[in-house]
């Protein structure tokens, strides 16, 4: 695997190096539909051909409003490799908070689904259109048509077999994201994120997992919050490994894939596991295939790292980061670690990243070694 000093690639260069590398490897699956690396790098550049046909330049904010799908996909890879920015929006998220996202951004283009577990998102995204003044297209999967209103599909179709003007990307100085914090002591705020960042933190999620290309990921997370984005969009590129993505979490769904596609690797929250260990079905589904995990979002429960070691014969550790050191990952235990170390401690800094540890009473750091009383 190559380190994290030596990949100084963009996003969309490195879904081209994983076509040319393992054109044939499955890179996504969803439901019966799978797509290879080269078909997925395929679609990225034929979305990719027709957006700039549209306007899109380099540096240009694109919002993605829409759930795990392969379309999702495609369409992160489209615009990264036109060197624009994805704007991150929640696809739980309605007319307020996504409004707010899409003008404070100053949103060019969005990708949507025409809808989505019961909501409308082209009749909400055109009643905010007075309110985004930036806003110039939307680009819809499944049936919507009016002024500036592109169907995903006939972009694709359009785009096959024609070539776009890459621009050159500074890795270490050009944005490849937008991700909105919580906003939980104020109105959320962009995370800026370059390529650079969001390469080598998708790196980094496999050094504490020891992942490889012959795993198999489950996506049960969100990708366009950091944590999801880092190690389950980006990640599995990076090492050419297969995604199986879920639109929404289900317990029974994921045993059903887990089981399915022989998954090797989930990257979840602790109520995830939470939820799979106390669901009285578990044991009618052969879970055998899944080796590792990691956990973050919350502090995990005392005692739930054992118990899912213990119970499903899982490799847990969790770990910390935040929006802003991203995508999300700031600090993990290297694989292996020791059971009593993963159930203390969320590891040690990842590369380029500097922590330090005070006193929340004091302010004053805290020295190497010490544990709390």
């Amino acid at each position: 695997m190559e380190t994290i000093s030596k990949n100084t690639r963009s996003l969309g260069e490195n879904l081209a190096q994983a076509a040319s590398l393992s054109p044939y490897k499955i890179a996504l699956v969803e439901g019966e539909k799978r797509k290879t690396f080269k078909e997925l790098d395929e679609m990225a550049t034929a979305l990719a051909a027709s957006l700039q046909e549209l306007g899109v330049r380099k540096g240009d904010r694109i919002a993605i409003y829409m759930r795990s799908s392969i379309e999702f996909v495609v369409s992160f890879y489209a615009i990264e490799k036109l060197g624009g920015i994805v704007a991150w929006v929640n696809p739980n998220y309605r007319k307020t908070e996504a409004e707010f996202i899409l003008r404070n951004s100053e949103t060019k283009g969005i990708v949507i689904f025409r809808d989505w577990d019961g909501y409308d998102y082209l009749d909400a995204v055109t009643e905010m259109k007075e309110n985004l003044p930036h806003l110039k297209f939307t680009v819809v999967v499944g049936k919507g048509d009016g002024e500036n209103i592109w169907s995903f599909d006939d972009l694709l179709k359009k785009g096959y077999g024609r070539s776009f003007s890459a621009p050159a990307i500074q890795t270490e100085e050009d944005l490849a994201m937008l991700i909105y914090t919580s906003g939980t002591t104020g109105r959320p705020k962009g995370a800026m994120i370059t390529h650079f960042q969001a390469v080598n933190a998708g790196l980094e999620y496999s050094f504490g997992l020891q992942a490889t290309s012959e795993d198999v990921f489950i996506g049960v997370l969100p990708m366009s919050h950091s944590y999801g984005c880092g190690s389950t969009l980006i990640q599995p590129t990076l090492l050419r490994s297969t995604l199986v993505l879920m639109e929404k979490f289900d317990v029974e769904k994921a045993f059903q894939i887990i089981e399915k596609e022989r998954v090797t690797l989930q990257l979840a929250s602790p109520t995830h596991y939470i939820l799979e260990l106390n669901h009285p079905k578990r044991s009618q589904y052969d879970l055998t295939s899944l080796r590792a995990g990691l956990i973050a979002g919350q502090v995990a429960p005392e005692g739930l790292i054992t118990r899912v070691q213990k119970e499903m014969g899982v490799y847990l550790t969790s770990f910390w980061g935040a929006s802003e050191v991203g995508p999300g990952l700031g600090t993990i235990c290297p694989y292996p670690s020791p059971l009593e170390i993963r159930e203390a401690f969320i590891g040690k800094p990842i590369a380029g990243t500097v922590v330090r540890i005070v006193d929340p009473a004091t302010r004053k750091e805290v020295p190497d070694g010490q544990r709390e009383n």
